[in-house]
């Protein structure tokens, strides 16, 4: 049987690698179970996802009878609006990319006949076209109808570009239903609508109706087995490499007659 001495353990830098150890596995663990719990997160709201968009469309007077100003509630909902669009207060939403490709979404408000309007993100165009109410991308005139499903207003988090608070804008950043409603004539509902079809339907290619993003798991998955394979490297690497250090420091020793110091 291979002798092994062990005494080397004691010693400082010893003492530091089995702490870095410790404190990797602990790291490596709690990263892999965030990873899973983002996992599950990501699952149940892929459920909502699926019930909400593939429910019957309501209009969106039911809509907010039904759920009020709660956006979590009214999020992803579908929904049918009547209304005639209103090209004047149209704006462009900035940076946005569809199949690879830079450009803009047009949010025109739909007027709804009340003296409200809804924001309706009607799609993509190139980046080319920065300006609103370009001919390339004119709304069907008069009455419409259109489906889509609702979004939350958007807020800025702790980075990102800024709008300016005052003024008239003609692009905007995210889609801030509150400063969009401090340039639009009717007053805006606290959500807006993601186009999916309208009739009639717009005459031209542009713009392009964005198809709804597919539910996803996304990479959680595969991160959280990184994450453990990482913490099964150490467990298993760290007391081979005591094993065979201690190997080394007993032929080491043996051929000394004393404990090799460092």
């Amino acid at each position: 049987m291979t002798s092994r001495d062990y005494r080397f353990t004691r010693r400082p830098r010893w003492i530091a690698g089995h702490i870095i150890a410790l404190v990797a596995i602990i790291v490596f663990v709690n990263m892999g179970l965030w990873q899973i719990r983002r996992l599950h997160e990501k699952q149940a709201f892929n459920k909502i996802v699926t019930s909400r968009t593939t429910q019957t469309a309501q209009s969106i007077d039911d809509l907010l009878a039904e759920y009020g100003q709660d956006q979590d509630a009214l999020e992803l909902r579908s929904v049918v609006a009547k209304g005639v669009y209103n090209v004047a207060d149209e704006v462009i939403l900035r940076s946005r990319s569809y199949n690879g490709l830079s450009g803009h979404h047009v949010l025109t408000p739909l007027e709804l006949g009340d003296g409200r309007a809804i924001i309706v993100d009607r799609g993509w165009v190139p980046i080319d076209l920065d300006s609103p109410g370009r001919t390339e991308f004119l709304p069907p005139d008069g009455p419409v109808e259109v489906r889509g499903v609702l979004r939350k207003t958007e807020v800025r988090g702790s980075f990102g570009p800024v709008d300016p608070a005052e003024g008239l804008l003609s692009q905007i950043s995210r889609v801030d239903i509150a400063r969009l409603d401090q340039q639009t004539e009717s007053e805006l509902v606290p959500v807006y609508i993601e186009l999916t079809a309208q009739e009639p339907p717009q005459s031209g290619e542009l713009p392009v109706i964005v198809p709804l993003p597919q539910p996803s798991e996304g990479p959680h998955r595969g991160y959280a087995v990184q994450w453990f394979l990482f913490t099964g490297v150490v467990v298993v690497g760290y007391p081979i490499l005591l094993r065979r250090t201690a190997e080394t420091e007993a032929e080491a020793s043996g051929h000394t007659g004393a404990e090799p110091s460092g």
